[in-house]
């Protein structure tokens, strides 16, 4: 069975909302709600071209068998609290190659190290798309950059991606990331 993590502040994981737009917000627990804008929410660099493309693909998600064995045509990712859980990959995947990327800070207890990506427009409307598919599949909006997926969070209503905050339970991960997507950080 799923990890089932309660509802509260400290289970936010990967995605804000800018004040002004509508952001994701994806939990430790593997949900993803939108978010109010908030005070705290500081100014983005500019644009760049990422080292490492970030690849949104939508997964329906299941539990695995009694065996811990995943059912045919699912396989299971070795993502943070995915443990017990299969994927199947639905739909094409939207592919940001450009962004701009906040620097890595830390929040929340237990302790969350995150940074912000703002999608850029050309892209908005696909990452939107992949957000509500994600919902309507009941699903998940797996994060992945340089052949590694980093988080599967659960969408849990459909709301305009315009910027996404990825954030993991490291700090070490977070900065692999960052580095990885900005390579002269």
């Amino acid at each position: 069975m799923p990890f089932q993590c309660p509802r509260r502040p400290s289970c936010v994981l990967a995605s804000v909302l800018a004040a002004t737009g509508i952001m994701l917000a994806v939990t430790s627990c593997s949900q993803v709600t939108p978010l109010g804008p908030g005070p705290t929410a500081s100014p983005m660099p500019p644009a760049r071209h990422l080292g490492s493309p970030i690849i949104l693909q939508v997964l329906r998600s299941r539990p695995a068998t009694a065996a811990g064995k995943c059912p045919a045509g699912y396989v299971a990712l070795s993502v943070p609290y995915s443990a017990g859980t299969c994927y199947r990959k639905l739909g094409t995947p939207v592919t940001i190659t450009s962004a701009a990327i906040s620097s890595v800070t830390s929040q929340g207890k237990p302790a969350l190290y995150s940074f912000r990506v703002s999608v850029p427009a050309p892209t908005l409307a696909a990452v939107t798309a992949a957000i509500k598919r994600a919902y309507d599949a009941h699903g998940v909006l797996a994060v992945s950059v340089d052949g590694k997926t980093w988080e599967a969070p659960q969408v849990d209503a459909p709301f305009t991606g315009q910027q996404m905050q990825v954030a993991l339970p490291s700090k070490n991960q977070a900065l692999r990331l960052y580095r990885i997507l900005i390579p002269s950080a």
